[in-house]
C-alpha cells in the first residue's frame, strides 16, 4: 500500500503542489474555499504528513530514544509505558533499543542514534561502575535513569538501592532470621553493590553478619539464578533466608528451593526486588521491594519533554525511596 503524498491531493483538487502544501501549513495566500477543499481531500485520501522530510528540513526528528540494558526484562515494562504515556500528546515517538549490558554496543547505540538526530536519549547506563561514557558532553538532551551513570552529574532518575539493601534486612531480621544470604548480579553495575552494601550495613546494626560465602553472584536470569540456589542448597551452608538482586532470579530461586523440598518461607524465606506483576501471582506470591517503575519512566519522560521545549534548565536529580511489599515468600 502507497503512502497518499502532495502531488496526490494535487491531482485530485486540480491545484499545484506547491498550494496543497500551503494549505495544509494554514499559509495565508492561499483562500479559504481553496484550503477547505484540500483538507477535505487530504482527509478523504487519509494523508499523514511525512515526519522524515520534516525532520531533513529541521535537521532534527521527534523521535526520543531510549536505551535500556535488556528489553526482556519485565521491569523495563512499566518505565517504558511511562515514558509512553509522557510523550503520547507531544507529537514524539519513542525508539527503544538494548545495549545487552555491553559497554561497546551502548555507546554503538547513542552514535547511531545521534547519528540520526534524535530529539532527545533517555538511557540505563551499562555497567555503571566500570563505564567511562561521559553523558555530560553528549551534544544532545539527554537524561539517565535506573542507575545514574559515573560520569554524569546533570539529570538523572533514580531509585536509592541502599536503602532497598536495608529494607530487605529490615523485613529479613524482623522475622527472626540469623542466617541471611544474598544472591546478587555478577556484572559491576551500582544497583547490585548499593543495594548488597545497604543489606550487609543494616544487618551490622542488627548484630548479623553476612559471610561472603553466603553471598552468590551470577547472571541476572532466572535459570542463572536457579542453577546458583541449587549449590548454595547442595553446600549445605545454613541459610534461612535470601535476598536477590531482582524478582525474575527470584523466580528461580524459589524453582530451586521447590524441587529440593525446602519449605518456603518457614525453612527459607525470599525477598526479590522491583516488584514486578508477576511477583503478585507467583506461586507462592513474591515478597518483594517496589521501586516506582511507573513514576520514573513518566517523570524522566517528562522533564525531557520540558527540556527540549526550553521549560527546563536546571539539573534534576530525583531519587525515589523504595518500599517493601511482604506477601507468601
Amino acid at each position: 500500500m502507497a503512502y497518499v503524498t502532495l502531488k496526490d491531493i494535487a491531482e485530485q483538487t486540480g491545484v499545484s503542489i506547491n498550494t496543497v502544501s500551503r494549505a495544509l501549513k494554514d499559509k495565508p495566500d492561499i483562500g479559504a474555499d481553496t484550503k477547505r477543499r484540500i483538507r477535505e481531500t487530504a482527509e478523504a485520501l487519509g494523508y499523514v504528513p511525512n515526519a522524515t522530510a520534516s525532520s531533513l528540513r529541521s535537521r532534527s526528528t521527534k523521535t526520543i530514544g531510549v536505551v535500556v540494558t535488556h528489553l526482556d526484562n519485565a521491569f523495563y515494562a512499566r518505565i517504558l509505558q511511562g515514558i509512553s504515556d509522557a510523550i503520547s500528546d507531544s507529537g514524539y515517538t519513542i525508539l527503544v533499543l538494548s545495549s545487552n549490558e555491553d559497554l561497546g554496543t551502548e555507546g554503538r547505540i547513542i552514535r547511531t542514534l545521534y547519528a540520526n538526530r534524535v530529539a532527545g536519549l533517555i538511557i540505563v547506563p551499562a555497567r555503571d561502575l566500570e563505564s567511562d561514557i561521559d553523558y555530560d558532553t553528549l551534544k544532545v538532551p539527554h537524561i539517565t535513569i535506573v542507575r545514574k551513570g559515573s560520569l554524569n552529574t546533570s539529570h538523572f532518575f533514580i531509585t536509592d538501592s541502599r536503602m532497598s539493601g536495608r529494607l530487605a534486612a529490615e523485613k529479613i531480621t524482623g522475622e527472626g532470621r540469623r542466617h541471611p544470604g544474598y544472591i546478587g548480579y555478577t556484572l559491576p553495575v551500582s544497583c547490585n553493590t548499593y543495594r548488597l552494601d545497604g543489606f550487609r550495613e543494616e544487618l551490622s546494626n542488627r548484630g548479623l553478619h553476612l559471610p561472603d560465602d553466603r553471598v552468590l553472584l551470577c547472571d541476572s536470569t532466572a535459570d542463572a539464578s536457579y542453577e546458583t540456589a541449587r549449590s548454595l542448597l547442595a553446600s549445605r551452608r545454613k541459610v534461612d533466608s535470601l535476598f536477590v538482586y531482582n524478582d525474575h532470579m527470584a523466580f528461580g530461586v524459589l524453582r530451586a528451593l521447590h524441587e529440593a523440598g525446602v519449605r518456603v518461607p518457614d525453612d527459607i524465606s525470599v525477598m526479590g526486588h522491583d516488584d514486578i506483576t508477576e511477583a503478585r501471582f507467583h506461586i507462592p506470591s513474591l515478597s518483594s521491594i517496589r521501586v516506582p517503575k511507573y513514576q520514573l519512566g513518566f517523570e524522566s519522560a517528562s522533564c525531557l519533554m520540558d527540556i527540549l521545549e526550553g521549560k527546563q534548565s536546571i539539573s534534576r536529580r530525583v531519587i525515589y525511596n523504595p518500599e517493601s511489599v511482604i506477601r507468601e515468600t
